[in-house]
């Protein structure tokens, strides 16, 4: 054969070659230029898989050769996602959809089954471990929905079969090892919910005066349920020792018995609110270095405890948490970890780089950052929502914006943040949503101008002024981010819920009362102060009145968190007192009524 035939054949044998290998491995296709915001991780075998929180995709990382696989556009917004592990099936949720949908992986590559409807803004998904039940948590619609899974190779078919009604905003959810329990956490505040996975009822309802819990797990001995979370102290105000020292808002692991947990008392009221006396408390970060909102926290076979920082971009871990934790810089705001299948790596999503960080336990170090793609050009409203996020904008890093207003909304509790020019007379954090457009703002009603509050926020109530990040470009840009925020969706809306009749009646005794002089549409609050006929510590009696527009999704109300509920504001407190004016307090059902449209804003 001469040499020329030679070169052909080996030619020839190289593009067939090719051809195989591009038949087995397609070649991944250049990614759009957008922001995907991993927000979740799973994994199913060899393929750890993100859930893009704004693309609304699901990304695959091939984890034996740590390279990028798939991504897959899958609804709006997705907010989390499980793995049935016996399977290769994910659960994904779009909270903008309001679906649950159920995934095949193939080779690194997802397909979705039909997905299902669920209530409103389903923001977290887990399985039991005999993978026969989901139980996905709805953030405004207050609700945890059961579905049962009816296995059809391949496919999955989720079939609701029950909706429990919260009286929080409902966020992370466990399941306890035996599948008998499902603990349902506050997403705002400090709420645990007990639901009994045997009758699919509420059991109970527990308060820990906590708020922001964003990891649960078991703990290493396997007798505890192990929750990250923030403590904020109402009686320190935000001066700067106070704030130096931790003091003022706390960043915390703790570790409450399963067995205070779960214990069944016959004679107790179904959904009772009871408070836990008993629990572990580990604190996150020391003065000088600390670690602003602890995130997700994932517990090895060895017994090793990783935690995402996620306000100050690092990940921790060591065993025993009395000890000093080692840390390690990942990207910005990581939020979601999963290990490896043989645990020798653990991957971190992180949030505002579009990325996954690899960190390598025998070295003992991050070994590797995997890009889900190029993004697009940040607005300075993009700027603000990573600021919003960021703990290195208060003194050290104790916490961040999102510490006192989860995701732009409340914790609920009360600040002392001497907006009053006062000591000693803490005052209800307010939402954030839809405020960009209800000023003045503070319960003072002296800021307005949202730029000059946010100025007072970073250098008083954050004593960041020493942060680098302490800057004017800064608070335009978290005015750009405020701007976007809605208003919360009301609950009979979230609900489906249909009280035409009550709502109308409700509404007319809104006009008759003159409810409008104060909380005056569309924004349903006014520029001025007003004495309603309740005071502070110091007798201050003149409030600016806060937007009643999605009103149903707080829980605690006036200044001071005085009264527990809407129906207390009217019938305990007659608010506003109007004995000056000659008018007869709310029935019971007038205050129905009125509560009913309250709900409908």
């Amino acid at each position: 054969m001469s040499k020329a035939l030679i070169w052909l054949a080996l030619v020839a044998s190289a593009c067939f070659e090719n051809r195989i290998l591009t038949a087995a491995e397609p070649p991944v296709p250049e990614q759009p230029l957008t922001l995907r915001r991993p927000v979740d991780l799973a994994r199913s075998g060899q393929w750890m898989i993100a859930a893009n929180h704004m693309e609304g995709s699901v990304s695959v990382i091939d984890t034996t050769r740590h390279t990028f696989r798939s991504e897959t556009k899958l609804g709006g917004r997705l907010r989390s996602l499980a793995s049935m592990e016996n399977r290769n099936v994910l659960l994904v949720v779009d909270e903008q959809n309001h679906k649950l949908i159920p995934c095949n992986i193939v080779q690194g590559h997802v397909s979705s089954f039909t997905p299902v409807d669920t209530a409103h803004t389903p923001v977290h998904v887990t399985i039991t471990r005999d993978e026969r039940l989901a139980s996905v948590s709805c953030l405004w619609a207050r609700q945890v929905q059961l579905f049962d899974l009816r296995v059809t190779n391949p496919a999955v078919h989720p079939v609701l079969t029950s909706t429990i009604n919260l009286p929080f905003n409902p966020g992370l959810q466990w399941i306890t090892p035996d599948d008998k329990h499902l603990i349902v956490a506050d997403h705002h505040a400090g709420h645990l919910a007990v639901i009994n996975l045997t009758n699919r009822k509420l059991q109970r309802i527990y308060r820990l005066g906590i708020h922001n819990i964003r990891g649960m797990t078991l703990s290493p001995d396997g007798k505890h349920m192990m929750i990250t979370h923030q403590l904020l102290n109402d009686l320190a105000a935000t001066e700067r020792q106070r704030v130096f020292w931790g003091t003022v808002l706390e960043n915390l692991v703790r570790a409450i018995p399963l067995k205070d947990l779960l214990e069944v008392n016959e004679d107790e009221p179904v959904g009772r609110t009871l408070k836990i006396s008993h629990w572990l408390q580990y604190p996150l970060g020391e003065p000088g270095n600390a670690a602003g909102d602890p995130g997700e926290i994932l517990i090895t076979q060895d017994k090793e405890i990783f935690i995402c920082f996620s306000g100050t971009s690092q990940v921790a871990h060591e065993k025993d948490l009395f000890k000093l934790l080692q840390r390690h810089e990942t990207g910005r705001r990581p939020i979601a970890m999963e290990s490896s299948e043989d645990e020798s790596r653990i991957y971190i999503a992180n949030y505002f780089d579009d990325s996954i960080s690899v960190f390598d336990r025998r070295q003992n170090r991050i070994v590797d950052t995997l890009s889900l793609g190029t993004m697009k050009p940040w607005t300075d409203a993009d700027e603000g929502h990573a600021l919003f996020f960021n703990s290195r904008l208060s003194l050290d890093g104790w916490y961040s914006c999102h510490s006192c207003h989860p995701d732009g909304h409340t914790n609920g509790l009360l600040n002392e943040n001497m907006s009053d020019f006062q000591i000693d007379s803490p005052k209800r954090v307010l939402t954030l949503l839809g405020s960009a457009q209800t000023g003045p703002w503070a319960w003072m009603g002296n800021k307005t101008d949202l730029k000059s509050q946010i100025n007072k926020s970073i250098h008083v109530t954050m004593q960041g002024s020493n942060s680098k990040f302490a800057t004017s470009k800064t608070e335009d840009a978290l005015v750009a981010f405020l701007q976007t925020l809605k208003p919360a969706p009301p609950l009979m809306t979230a609900r489906k819920s249909d009280s035409s009749a009550s709502v109308r009646r409700g509404k007319e005794l809104f006009l008759q009362r003159n409810c409008q002089q104060c909380h005056t549409p569309p924004n349903y609050t006014s520029p001025e102060v007003y004495d309603v006929g309740i005071h502070d510590e110091y007798g201050l009696k003149e409030f600016n009145p806060p937007s009643l527009r999605g009103v149903s999704q707080r829980n605690l109300f006036f200044h001071d968190n005085r009264a527990a509920n809407l129906q207390e504001i009217f019938l305990k407190f007659n608010h506003p007192q109007t004995a000056r004016r000659n008018v007869a307090p709310l029935t019971p059902e007038q205050a129905t009524d009125l509560i009913h449209f309250l709900q409908t804003l």
